[in-house]
């Protein structure tokens, strides 16, 4: 194994939350997202675009994602989400 690709593999695994040591881990695992897919790291600073809702009847109801950029959307929050837990232990 060369030095390139040892410094991947090194690079793909999640930082892992270990006691006592949570602003290591915050800013290794800042880093890590913002290495696998900066576009992530912008849902978790910024949030992701509000659910869309529908009033019908005085029930207001969540309207599943239509459009490319929602299901987008949606899935980047799923894979953010995912990836903060995956440092968890």
């Amino acid at each position: 194994m060369d030095q390139d690709s040892a410094h991947i593999v090194a690079a793909s695994k999640v930082p892992m939350l270990k006691p006592g040591e949570y602003e290591l881990w915050r800013m290794r695992m800042e880093q890590y997202i913002q290495m696998i897919d900066y576009s992530l790291w912008e849902v978790i600073e910024n949030g992701n675009a509000p659910p869309i809702t529908k009033v019908v009847k005085g029930v207001e109801t969540i309207i599943a994602p239509t459009t490319a950029k929602e299901k987008a959307q949606r899935r980047l929050k799923l894979k953010a989400r995912s990836t903060l837990l995956m440092g968890n232990p």
